[in-house]
């Protein structure tokens, strides 16, 4: 059964290699690996260049210009490649962190006995860097829950790109959104979740490690601005999302009206919580007060600021 494994980069010829060094370990052989450059300006080329010398099973593709610029417009190029050549799973990495060698082996188990799940998922540990060393940390977290969307939405699951092996007729039927900058794997996954919540299994080790350093995309000093912006954006799409797929929850209502009263205060969005609510089984009188009242709190407090305003 033929793994791919995405690996998008970025001006990463100096990590890149750890990477590349931890594939090569897999146990499991039947693996291609298919690296997408988002246009490095680095020795990036260079670095890859030896190792599809060394292994055929590597390849290596510039992005071409159907795809925005950016990590979601990377991992399309790279579904794209994948759906090309017949991949039977999928595997999405990066190009700075690092696989343990039975990964692959052992996260393809569970679909030997059950072909028609959707992934499955692992733990992982965390490398920090601390002055010349880096730390090991082993955070336990929770990855089973009853309904998928509901927890990656709320944040009480934290699944990032790396953790799944994918069924690849399955993930082919998504697409990241290649407007969002951040939290695109959030957006994505979240979509997912609502749409099909609990088909997926756990093999409970840590069978990856993902790095955080300074140079981590998440981390950039000056890019927290955007990081609200999009935050912003992608919580739009998933209301617009659940809301056209009729996939909206106790939970997810109650999350989504937190965020368009008291972070992003838009009370359209608020309106139509409340038709939905209105227009569906399943959802207690208390939602429809908590909707209610919010909005009337909330045009108090901004009217009260307005006049304060005056004031000054």
């Amino acid at each position: 059964m033929r793994i791919i494994i995405l690996l998008a980069t970025y001006n990463r010829s100096h990590l890149i290699g750890e990477t590349l060094d931890s594939i090569l370990e897999q146990t499991y052989n039947d693996w291609e690996c298919i690296i997408i450059d988002d246009h490095s300006v680095d020795n990036t080329r260079e670095a890859i260049l030896n190792y599809e010398q060394k292994d055929r099973r590597f390849s290596y593709h510039l992005k071409n210009g159907k795809y925005k610029k950016g990590l979601s417009g990377t991992r399309n190029f790279g579904l794209d490649l994948a759906k090309e050549r017949g991949a039977e799973f999928i595997q999405f990495f990066d190009d700075d962190d690092l696989m343990h060698p039975k990964k692959l082996e052992l996260q393809l188990i569970p679909f030997l006995k059950n072909p028609g799940l959707n992934f499955t998922l692992c733990q992982y540990e965390k490398l920090v860097h601390e002055g010349n060393n880096w730390i090991v940390e082993q955070p336990r977290l929770q990855l089973e829950f009853s309904h998928l969307g509901d927890a990656i939405l709320t944040g009480e699951m934290k699944m990032n790109s790396l953790g799944p092996l994918w069924r690849s007729d399955f993930i082919q039927n998504f697409r990241f959104d290649e407007r969002l900058r951040y939290a695109e794997e959030w957006e994505l996954y979240t979509r997912i979740g609502y749409k099909y919540p609990n088909n997926y299994e756990v093999v409970d080790e840590y069978l990856f490690q993902y790095r955080k350093h300074e140079d981590t995309l998440t981390l950039g000093e000056d890019k927290n601005y955007q990081r609200r912006k999009t935050s912003a954006v992608s919580r739009i799409i998933i209301l617009e999302y659940l809301l056209e797929h009729k996939l909206l929850t106790k939970k997810s209502v109650l999350f989504l009206a937190n965020t368009f009263l008291l972070y992003q205060y838009n009370p359209r969005l608020i309106e139509r919580l409340k038709i939905y609510v209105q227009s569906h089984n399943g959802f207690s009188r208390k939602i429809m007060w908590y909707l209610n009242t919010g909005l009337i709190i909330g045009k108090l407090y901004r009217k009260t600021l307005r006049r304060m305003a005056h004031w000054v």
